[in-house]
């Protein structure tokens, strides 16, 4: 029995890891996973064209659903993907959703595909790479679209679709894992990190962005310029993704130019991408 999924990466509006409430933003950067059932209940996994330290996201993904429905299977799971892993923009939330979504289909399980995010980040929080669940992102990488959370209680606050704008990515070499942050030093920062969501749930998600992006650029030592940078060459808005070290900068087509003319000193990758509207259009299409 073979399956695939398929799933997406986000940019951060919010960042939860402060205060539990976040939001992010889908955007059209694929991870697919194929999954071979096996008798062996054996699980081996695969990173076919990205070098990642540690696989176990992949295997706890799989048995989150195998567990759920009672099942002694093994498989063999293959990952491709697009997105720079540990740079912050949504890989891990990406591979698990996609990896569920695959051994869902091998196994012929028709599931609510809440469900199947949830499965995901229970996942992705027994791997250790995750410090919330973060359910904001893995709502907005399979559903794409805006998504304001409460991430602790797993609900969905806000959620609503969104306008296919250039997302421009400043990638450093640098990763960071988000199961290895300070989250004591995290904490000291929910004021601020309430004040992003407060403007996000209000609707003024480019706002949240940036004071988001401005605030954990400090909390977790980076470079505040590419973002200042972006806006001031015409961007809506550009913040910090996650913990970094990758910006991202939203923005209409006609400044592109000038923001990547700005970032191409800086020595890092840069990737071009658009943001993704949503798939469901509120929180009751959810079944919340």
């Amino acid at each position: 029995m073979r399956g695939t999924g398929t799933s997406y990466g986000a940019a951060t509006i919010v960042n939860a890891m402060p205060s539990g409430f976040g939001g992010a933003i889908g955007v059209w950067l694929k991870a697919v996973a194929e999954v071979e059932i096996t008798e062996d209940p054996a699980v081996e996994a695969v990173a076919a064209d990205q070098e990642v330290e540690d696989l176990s996201l992949i295997s706890e993904s799989f048995k989150a659903v195998t567990c759920r429905y009672g099942l002694g299977c093994g498989a063999r799971i293959t990952v491709r993907s697009e997105i720079p892993p540990a740079r912050g923009m949504k890989s891990s939330s990406a591979v698990s959703n996609a990896v569920v979504l695959a051994t869902l289909d091998a196994l012929g399980i028709d599931c609510g595909a809440m469900e199947a995010v949830q499965m995901g980040v229970q996942a992705s929080m027994r791997a250790g790479v995750t410090a919330t669940g973060a359910f904001d992102d893995s709502c907005a990488s399979l559903f794409g679209g805006v998504f304001l959370t409460d991430n602790a209680g797993m609900k969905v606050l806000r959620s609503w679709d969104a306008e296919e704008l250039t997302a421009l990515f400043l990638v450093p070499e640098e990763r960071r894992y988000s199961g290895k942050v300070d989250s004591e030093l995290l904490r000291s920062y929910a004021r601020v990190s309430l004040m992003a969501f407060n403007e996000a749930i209000e609707g003024r998600i480019w706002q949240a962005m940036l004071i988001n992006g401005m605030a954990m650029a400090h909390v977790f030592g980076f470079d505040a310029g590419p973002i200042l940078e972006a806006v001031r060459e015409g961007a809506v808005s550009a913040g910090l993704c996650g913990k970094g070290p990758a910006i991202c900068a939203v923005t209409r087509p006609e400044y592109e130019g000038g923001i990547l003319d700005c970032w191409r000193g800086r020595g890092c990758k840069t990737i071009r991408t658009k943001i993704r509207g949503c798939a469901v259009c509120g929180v009751d299409e959810l079944g919340r």
